[in-house]
């Protein structure tokens, strides 16, 4: 099968719809299909990634986290007229890369499934009132235009109005976990930063810019101050414009001193600092989150983990048995959960082997290309 792939960011940039469509394709390549891959970048390139043969589209314009390429529907059409492809997949909830794929894919008669990641949800104006025009309308004609919706997220298949009308034709298809990579084990990083070896780690992983303030990162400050120990520090790893405003709270709140902010970090790190952590935060505020890919990976290297109620979240965190589910927004229940984790080690302990037999069981790459593909021969048969 020659399928291409059609998603607005790609790896090396980091993120869980970047995650996602890089180990579905690899994965499907691995089955011996042939995986072709269109996405932004800074520079128009063609590149062979791990036998994925991707095409960078230099991005001119953007509008918070959307990249808008005025030339992208004939881009896509050119190598759909140049390339026999069997089928494509796009990726969304970023606007704009989906939806030329899905009209190119009805000019050139070619099957076109839908990766629908989670609804578009923006808090402030006028993002706000964008995305529910771009809800009303352009969403509208993509999803009516896919044979078939692949969503990773559980909260999508079981509660999204979006998918609702189109529920019949969408299959949910969970993320996995390489959990030969991902798994407990010996960490250094405390010493490379300096940490005394007793300290304890609370860690965020992702996204801290404007585009992703629905994380919750400042509830997470607001809850660590509440934190006394003076050996508990809090790590969050990831990039962002928002970085600035964050070491202001932190200062602020009194904080500063136990508060590092990593920048970006490669995945070698990242499973060090998930070994090298005590639990992962996920302090979502609202339903943006579809799933919290993090929180599988941190329970893939046995540990437990903390996150809202809200959104894919509550789907993915067994309460009480993997990790703590609190309320959105709400820094002192947040920081009562921590506490208990902190304060009680076999409590821990146990999450954490909890967490990681979910994920051996639930959330694997092979299980999700394996299903990806049935999907994909049955929308071409």
């Amino acid at each position: 099968m020659r399928i291409l792939t059609v998603t607005p960011y790609f790896p090396p940039r980091a993120g869980g719809l970047e995650h996602y469509s890089y180990h579905i394709s690899k994965n499907l390549l691995s089955r011996g299909h042939d995986v072709s891959l269109l996405t932004s970048g800074d520079k128009y390139m063609e590149e062979d990634l791990e036998g994925i043969n991707v095409l960078r589209i230099r991005n001119r314009v953007s509008l918070s986290n959307t990249p808008l390429d005025p030339g992208l529907l004939s881009s896509i059409s050119e190598i759909l007229r140049r390339e026999n492809f069997d089928l494509i997949n796009a990726h969304t909830p970023v606007p704009f890369y989906a939806d030329m794929a899905a009209i190119a894919s009805r000019r050139m008669k070619i099957p076109f499934v839908l990766t629908y990641h989670n609804d578009v949800i923006k808090d402030s104006w006028p993002l706000r009132t964008l995305s529910s025009i771009y809800n009303r309308t352009l969403l509208q004609l993509t999803l009516r235009s896919s044979d078939r919706i692949i969503t990773p997220s559980p909260y999508v298949y079981n509660e999204s109005e979006m998918i609702n009308e189109f529920i019949e034709r969408t299959v949910w298809i969970p993320p996995g976990v390489d959990t030969e990579v991902y798994k407990p084990g010996r960490s250094d990083w405390k010493s490379r930063y300096r940490l005394p070896e007793n300290s304890k780690i609370i860690l965020f992983v992702g996204a801290m810019n404007r585009g992703h303030t629905h994380k919750g990162v400042d509830v997470l400050l607001k809850a660590f101050s509440m934190i006394k120990d003076e050996d508990t520090y809090l790590v969050l790893a990831g990039t962002g414009d928002m970085i600035p405003d964050y070491k202001r709270i932190s200062e602020s709140l009194g904080i500063i001193n136990r508060t590092l902010f990593t920048g970006f970090i490669d995945e070698e790190t990242l499973i060090d600092l998930y070994r090298a952590s005590d639990m992962l935060v996920l302090p979502t505020l609202n339903i943006a989150e579809g799933f919290g890919m993090v929180l599988i990976e941190a329970n893939a290297c046995g540990k437990p983990v903390i996150g809202s109620r809200v959104g894919g979240i509550k789907y993915v965190i067994r309460d009480g048995e993997t990790g703590v589910l609190v309320p959105p927004g709400d820094p002192v229940a947040l920081a009562d959960a921590i506490t208990r984790i902190l304060e009680d080690e076999e409590l821990a302990a146990r999450m954490g082997s909890n967490g990681r037999r979910m994920v051996m069981k639930n959330y694997t790459w092979d299980k999700s290309a394996r299903m990806t593909e049935r999907v994909f021969e049955e929308v071409i048969s």
